[in-house]
């Protein structure tokens, strides 16, 4: 393969992450601008003409609509990407083999512990960076709260429905399909798999659009690349990201109630969390690692 033809692979991939974040700019754009122009004459009818009070009356109820954005965000991310992953990218045939090797319970097991293992692990040491150096996660934690995970009934579904169907799409579909083609003609095919794996990984993490949840973001799709290379499939990451995000944003308070106050303990729970997804993926059979195309 041609440098030309692999940098061309690779910027198809980081369209497809320009694409995701245009839709989500639209999206944005689409609910704020009728909402702000009926919010505005909301107040003017209440008797505000001060165009400054005015607008701050419009930004303070701005928070309201922040569920109703994420949930259109996601159903355009579906409209785009489901028809460029299943005519752009080679899917094979849903075959009940597939159906098989996708839902084992074996593979469901896989996915359970990786996602959970995940969950607590990352949440744990983010608990450790805040004891130590709060102000490293304030900007963070504000960003969750305008958000409303955890709080907002459309918020919770856009997070928990809507992004795992969306974002496997996008980054373990079509970017993970433009990176896999990128370095197809490597050599060493489980180092191909790991660079384009990378590559996918750190899209998604740039998606997110800021340092704390791409960090973790990127750890995250590491390993639901690894489930998608593991399975050929999308539909294990989907499963994956539906578990990580529900048990944040439905059972937070549940699934972390158990945990002891305590940096030591905070560590202990989180290293010993990543450390059994690691584990759990060493121990799960070969990769493969051949040039088979997803097959849903």
């Amino acid at each position: 393969m041609t440098t030309a033809r692999r940098i061309g692979w690779i910027a198809l991939s980081v369209l497809a992450l320009l694409a995701a974040l245009g839709i989500q700019i639209v999206a944005s754009v689409a609910v704020i601008l009728p909402h702000s122009f009926i919010a505005g004459i909301q107040a003017a009818m209440n008797g505000q003409t001060d165009p400054s009070m005015v607008m701050e009356s419009v930004m303070a109820d701005m928070g309201g609509i922040m569920g109703i954005i994420l949930v259109v965000v996601g159903v355009l991310l579906l409209v785009v990407f489901v028809p460029w992953f299943y005519f752009g990218c080679g899917r094979q045939k849903f075959t009940g083999e597939s159906a098989k090797r996708v839902f084992a319970p074996r593979t469901l097991l896989v996915v359970v512990i990786i996602a959970v293992g995940l969950n607590y692990g990352i949440n744990c040491l983010l608990q450790v960076v805040y004891i130590l150096v709060p102000q490293v996660l304030d900007k963070y934690q504000q960003l969750m709260e305008n958000a409303g995970i955890g709080s907002d009934v459309w918020a919770n579904t856009a997070a928990v429905l809507l992004a795992p169907l969306g974002e496997e799409l996008i980054f373990r579909g079509v970017v993970f399909y433009y990176a896999r083609r990128a370095v197809s003609d490597m050599r060493n095919p489980r180092a191909a798999f790991w660079i384009a794996n990378c590559i996918q990984a750190l899209l998604f993490g740039i998606y997110h659009m800021n340092l704390v949840q791409g960090i973790y973001a990127f750890v995250i799709g590491l390993a639901l690349g690894y489930l998608c290379q593991k399975y050929r499939s999308v539909i294990p990451g989907m499963l994956a990201h539906l578990v990580f995000n529900g048990m944040s944003a439905l059972f937070g308070d549940v699934m972390y109630a158990w945990i002891p106050e305590g940096i030591d303990w905070y560590a202990i729970i989180g290293v010993v969390c990543i450390a059994l997804v690691m584990v759990t993926i060493l121990k799960n059979g070969s990769l493969n690692v051949d040039n088979e195309q997803n097959v849903a």
